[in-house]
């Protein structure tokens, strides 16, 4: 496996198996009804590609022939489309505009392209509004190892998929547990989540001192949703794929479609804070704290008394 591969984490969520072969990799999607436990005991019904929302995380390497077989268990037709990421147009997965196959329900269709840019992109449905029920994931292409020095590497690299929800409830500053159907307009979403799930139930993503780690933040919701970290600097090392240098910074607006890879230095040992900065978005339906908060935690730390 590729060095930068096996640094690659994905709190929270699951990373795509695939089949391999000289400069290819196969991998399977299954388009279906789910049902994600986004915060203790609320359970929202959904779509998610291979059991989950998002779908499990696609890493290739750059110049990687990709074949990718997608299978569509929903109730409408369907393609998949990946976002930033240049392919034939027949392959490009949206046929309501472009000469590309439906995959119809009960079928299944096979994409192969080449993955020659390196960076952060997601994949998703092209019904639209199989997006915003949870039909999407991320995909990412690394360097080939003989490509870039071992230094350059990030001692973990974390990916973190931001989506928003409009779940029933009986009014704002309650939660009500149970499992919801979630209204797939989305134009009062209520519920944030960083890879499926909110606060408190984010698994922290993890660092040492003097660790370098990489953080991608992909946002394919209606709205944008702007990061901090808490303790930290960091500097913005790609946007939407495009190498960016020489920016510090300590919060990102990423708008919707966008994606920022972001890398910081473990200098400040402790338990921070990661989190989008609008605070109805650190909120589960207006309980705090809640929604799109994670913790970055300094392994062998022991906290000291205030």
């Amino acid at each position: 496996m590729n060095l930068w591969e096996s640094r690659i984490r994905y709190p929270d969520g699951q990373i795509a198996p695939y089949q391999q072969g000289p400069n290819w990799r196969h991998f399977k999607l299954i388009a279906e009804p789910i049902k994600r436990e986004i915060i203790e005991g609320l359970t929202i019904e959904a779509l998610g590609y291979n059991g989950v929302t998002p779908g499990p995380l696609i890493i290739v390497e750059q110049g990687d022939w990709v074949i990718l077989e997608v299978e569509n268990r929903t109730d409408k037709p369907n393609a998949l489309h990946i976002h930033g990421l240049a392919k034939p147009n027949f392959q490009d997965g949206m046929p309501a505009v472009e000469p590309t196959p439906t995959i119809q329900p009960g079928q299944s269709y096979t994409y192969r392209f080449q993955a020659w840019q390196v960076g952060s992109f997601f994949y998703h449905s092209s019904e639209i509004f199989q997006i915003t029920r949870g039909l999407m994931g991320p995909f990412i292409v690394i360097p080939k190892q003989e490509q870039i020095p071992e230094w350059y590497i990030p001692y973990y690299d974390y990916v973190m998929v931001l989506q928003q929800w409009e779940i029933p409830q009986p009014e704002l500053g309650k939660v009500e547990l149970g499992t919801f159907q979630i209204n797939k307009f989305d134009t009062d979403p209520n519920f944030f989540t960083f890879n499926g799930k909110s606060f408190p139930n984010t698994a922290p993503i993890y660092t040492s001192y003097g660790q370098k780690i990489r953080i991608r933040f992909i946002n394919k919701s209606n709205t944008s949703h702007s990061m901090h970290t808490h303790g930290h600097d960091f500097k913005v090392v790609a946007v939407d794929g495009f190498p960016r240098n020489d920016w510090m910074d300590d919060t990102i607006d990423v708008a919707s479609g966008r994606r920022f890879d972001v890398e910081l230095l473990s200098n400040n040992p402790g338990i921070w804070v990661v989190n989008g900065t609008k605070t109805f978005h650190q909120s589960n339906n207006g309980i705090a704290p809640g929604g799109m908060i994670s913790r970055l935690i300094y392994e062998n730390y022991t906290p000291k008394s205030p």
